[in-house]
């Protein structure tokens, strides 16, 4: 008897997460993908989304687009590979800005309110 391989499709949010980025690379002008290019990305994803305290599909947007917003990074993002190891970059940045926000709020309630 041969055993059967068990196919293990790609999830929805996996395949989302790599139509957004491909979107947001046609809208800076890359149009033609090499030919394996949608499958490297859905493992990538895959990886990506993957375990217990993994960030979800909307947490991964936040980060294309503050890559794709990024003055450096900004043009040097062609593969999700580049968006997963620049996740505590972008988490150590989002964090600084709303503490740097939350700051100023404070100040500005302290002196409209107090």
């Amino acid at each position: 008897m041969k055993k059967q391989k068990k196919s293990r499709g790609f999830s929805e949010n996996e395949k989302a997460l790599v139509e957004y980025f491909k979107e947001k690379l046609k809208q800076r002008g890359v149009l033609k993908f090499p030919r394996d290019w949608h499958l490297k990305q859905l493992t990538v994803a895959r990886d990506m989304l993957a375990g217990p305290d993994a960030p979800d599909l909307e947490e991964w947007k936040g980060c294309i687009n503050w890559l794709f917003a990024h003055k450096y990074w900004g043009d040097k993002t062609d593969h999700l590979y580049r968006v997963a190891s620049l996740w505590p970059q972008y988490i150590l940045q989002s964090k600084k800005r709303i503490e740097e926000n939350g700051g100023k709020r404070r100040e500005l309630i302290k002196r409209l309110y107090l």
